[in-house]
């Protein structure tokens, strides 16, 4: 019997150290490797996931260590470059806290346009010259193309287990933030704000004359956000959305190209309300704006932007990519970003970072009431985009 029983304990332990040398957390190359049709494949359909929110992610379990062979492939090539949506203010405190880490790699950030960083990226790779690393941008049209074009290097982040399924919108792809497109007013001439987009259409349709030319917002047609923020309101809202946006177009609605641009003119007091305004804009005018400039959720269908993350095949420098990619969805890069006006989503860093989903969602009244970006099929239907911008122009008045 104490033979057996010691047999038995003997077997349990080679299993545990089995399983353990066996269950490496980080992406070998073989494991890594998947086709641009296997990533196309794994795109999100033409529905949005159910949750949005931090909530929905897995508990922190504590991130694995990262594949020491990439940290030192990466000492023989020293820098990164990166084609993204984001500002070099909102960068900072991510290189920074990277460079720490990995102070032999020097991090180039190009600020672009959502579909130029795509662009710059073919014009380059086409020419044989040095692009892109790494691309972070919301476009998520441009986004299914690069991936059908087989663009996309194939990689499994460090702590890919411990973030949320709606975070990864594709094989390989990976959410940075997840920043909410939210009301802005000002509070000298616009003493009472709207709560929700249905409050906003009936302030205007009370008073179309107080509100004439004094309602801001992006222009759909010609800007990559604008027009994510209204394809998804409206696909989430259907025809009550469109109602909404009709009844905006009495003003008509003043469209701008820029956030930056939004909040000075409701800063000036050119304009008293802008709808779908990026918030990080708005947050790096606070405090100092504060007697002047409120901002809020919008309690009715927030649209969150989801700026996807994604390492290119025609980078000169893989592993550094991998480093930053890793670095980016950590607890530390969560924060980082944060402190760049960026709103982190990882669950685990909800009462760290500055600015957070969790706290966000509460503040809409719930994950209901956010509108995601995502992958969205149909943004590939040429018929149906020209539709959607042909009702959207009809509908805030713009010839």
């Amino acid at each position: 019997m104490k033979k057996t029983a010691l047999f038995g304990v003997l077997v349990m332990l080679l299993a545990l150290v089995l399983t353990a040398c066996g269950d490496s957390p980080t992406a070998t190359p073989a494991a890594a490797a998947t086709t641009a049709a296997a990533a196309a494949a794994a795109t999100t359909a033409a529905a949005a996931p159910a949750a949005t929110t931090a909530a929905a992610a897995p508990a922190a379990g504590g991130a694995a260590s990262v594949d020491n062979a990439v940290i030192e492939a990466s000492k023989k090539e020293n820098s990164v470059v990166v084609y993204s949506i984001m500002t070099a203010t909102s960068w900072a405190p991510v290189i920074a806290a990277f460079n720490k880490k990995y102070p032999w790699i020097k991090v180039d950030t190009v600020d672009l346009g959502s579909n130029e960083v795509f662009e710059r990226y073919y014009s380059e790779s086409a020419s044989k010259a040095n692009t892109a690393d790494m691309i972070i941008t919301n476009g998520a049209d441009g986004w299914l193309n690069f991936i059908a074009k087989g663009e996309v290097l194939p990689f499994k982040a460090t702590d890919d287990a411990l973030l949320p399924t709606w975070s990864k919108p594709a094989a390989s792809i990976y959410t940075v933030s997840t920043d909410p497109m939210v009301f802005i007013w000002n509070k000298q001439l616009l003493p009472t704000a709207p709560k929700t987009m249905a409050e906003l259409a009936a302030m205007v349709e009370k008073d179309p004359a107080k509100f004439k030319g004094k309602v801001t917002t992006y222009d759909a047609e010609t800007n990559a956000t604008g027009f994510g923020d209204n394809w998804f309101w409206s696909k989430k809202k259907g025809e009550e959305g469109w109602k909404i946006l009709e009844s905006l177009g009495k003003a008509p609605p003043v469209l701008q190209s820029s956030a930056g641009t939004m909040v000075n003119g409701v800063l000036s007091g050119q304009y008293l309300v802008g709808y779908f305004v990026s918030l990080p804009t708005v947050l790096a005018q606070l405090p100092a704006a504060e007697a002047i400039l409120g901002w809020s959720m919008i309690g009715d269908g927030t649209p969150v932007v989801l700026r996807a993350m994604g390492i290119t095949k025609g980078g000169a420098h893989p592993n550094s990519a991998k480093l930053l990619d890793d670095f980016i969805l950590s607890q530390e890069g969560q924060i980082a970003f944060a402190e760049g006006n960026l709103t982190s989503y990882r669950a685990d860093v909800a009462d760290k970072a500055k600015y957070s989903l969790t706290k966000y969602t509460a503040q809409a009244g719930g994950e209901q009431n956010l509108i995601n970006f995502f992958f969205d099929q149909d943004l590939l239907d040429k018929a149906k985009k020209d539709a959607f911008v042909t009702r959207w122009k009809k509908s805030v008045g713009k010839a």
